[in-house]
């Protein structure tokens, strides 16, 4: 007697790194924006982005769809240092080491005003 067993074996090819990511800090929000990755770019499902108040240590995340290459963090304190991360996901959530950089959110309202306020 002959048994025949069939094995499926899907491979899921795991994303590289996102490219230039930038940050352009605001008063309250962060614009992160990267260029999507080239090693194995078909298997991007998602992005997902980090971000952690250095001094204080709160976080979030969020998960953005495959099409995207730009997000705003809103609601953010003034004048604080942030670390933001960005990975790409595949449909498993695997990535490679997610890309990071760091940024300080700027002042409210106008800086050279508050100085000469001071020596008044």
């Amino acid at each position: 007697m002959f048994i025949s067993v069939i094995y499926n074996i899907v491979y899921f090819a795991v994303p590289g790194q996102v490219d230039d990511l930038s940050l352009e800090p605001g008063s309250h929000n962060i614009t992160v924006n990267w260029n999507k990755t080239i090693e194995d770019s078909y298997c991007v499902m998602q992005y997902v982005i980090y971000w952690e108040h250095t001094l204080s240590g709160s976080n979030d995340t969020i998960i953005v769809s495959s099409d995207e290459n730009t997000y705003v963090i809103e609601h953010l304190h003034a004048c604080a240092e942030y670390e933001v991360s960005v990975s790409a996901e595949n449909e498993k959530n695997e990535s490679k080491d997610a890309v990071n950089r760091n940024t300080t959110t700027g002042i409210v309202g106008n800086y050279h005003a508050r100085i000469i306020l001071l020596y008044l």
